[in-house]
């Protein structure tokens, strides 16, 4: 599962070898991309319009305990498998965690989990978008109300301040569009892949929730790994206290240890913030560090070197789980 404002589209972008989702593939597994709600491809709903802010009242959260496990069952449903194994980036690894604490049973469903550059505890992110604006809106406003049922970016002032849709319509074809992007999105990189930035630009940055990105800068302001904040009155009301509940992570208690690929160039999922994640974790998680200092968020699906120092783990991960599982 993609990242935050992305879609399936990047994991098929480097051409017919490199890319994990055709290395999977090639070796003979069923693969199946998914897209969270929002995006450009999950944007239908039978009763509600995209235009309307009902629409966009979701967060990760929502993903995590209503997406993710329909789209798992779906899977399930008509491979007629038990099992599957699990690939998410960034956003994709923080709705996973929600979903093995929310509803643990799902623990029993994944064969194996693959986290590249997982996000939980987020108070060590040195991202310079997340810095800025946490200031403003990592703690419940006013402002939450009034802009968090929208799309991202499609705000005027965020659209204005961000620069991300001059480059949409350009197809990333500014010289700055790379710089914002991946500046916003976990640093720039020397090993990104630059011939991908047309295709990429296309469709990317993807709409999601405002309310998506406000929930990880709650997570950098607070230090805590908790459900959207909504006000000591809306949590209150939400919850039944002051304060939104942490993720019980002892609740996650999978097959075999979720496995967690993370690298030092990675500002927005910070490495102190992934060792903390594998403090708590313990024993129910394996770390795979990326040796190499600018490797940075989105390198874990676009450098030009992921098929030989990420993609390779995962595989020989799950070929071993696949060479002594049974059903």
């Amino acid at each position: 599962m993609h990242g935050l404002s992305s879609s399936s589209d990047y994991w098929v972008l480097k051409g017919l070898h490199q890319p994990l989702a055709f290395q999977l593939a090639n070796n003979g597994y069923d693969v199946w991309l998914g897209n969270t709600r929002g995006n450009p491809y999950g944007y239908d709903h039978p009763k509600i319009s995209m235009n309307s802010r009902e629409f966009w009242r979701f967060s990760w959260h929502e993903i995590g305990v209503e997406d993710l496990p329909s789209t798992i069952d779906y899977i399930l449903d008509i491979t007629q498998q038990r099992t599957l194994h699990y690939v998410g980036h960034s956003q994709g690894c923080t709705s996973m965690f929600v979903l093995l604490s929310e509803m643990p049973e799902y623990n029993e469903k994944l064969r194996s989990v693959h986290l590249l550059a997982p996000v939980a505890y987020a108070n060590h992110s040195r991202s310079t978008l997340v810095r800025t604006t946490a200031i403003v809106l990592g703690r419940y406003s006013i402002l939450d109300p009034l802009i968090g049922d929208s799309q991202l970016f499609q705000n005027p002032i965020l659209q204005k301040l961000s620069g991300f849709e001059s480059c949409r319509r350009t197809g990333g074809a500014l010289k700055i569009c790379p710089l914002l992007y991946f500046l916003a999105f976990g640093g720039v990189s020397d090993y990104t892949l630059k011939s991908v930035y047309p295709d990429f630009f296309e469709t990317h940055p993807a709409r999601c929730s405002t309310h998506q990105a406000i929930h990880f800068l709650q997570l950098y302001v607070s230090g805590y790994f908790r459900q959207y904040d909504f006000g000591h009155r809306g949590n209150r009301l939400r919850y039944g206290q002051d304060v939104p509940p942490e993720y019980d992570l002892s609740k996650i208690n999978p097959r075999s240890p979720l496995h967690l690929y993370h690298s030092k160039g990675d500002t927005f999922s910070a490495i102190e913030d992934v060792e903390r994640l594998s403090a708590v974790l313990g024993n129910r998680s394996i770390r795979h560090y990326i040796d190499l200092d600018r490797f940075a968020h989105m390198d874990f699906v676009l450098a030009y070197n992921a098929h030989e120092v990420v993609n390779p783990n995962i595989l020989r991960v799950m070929q071993q789980m696949d060479a002594n599982f049974s059903e």
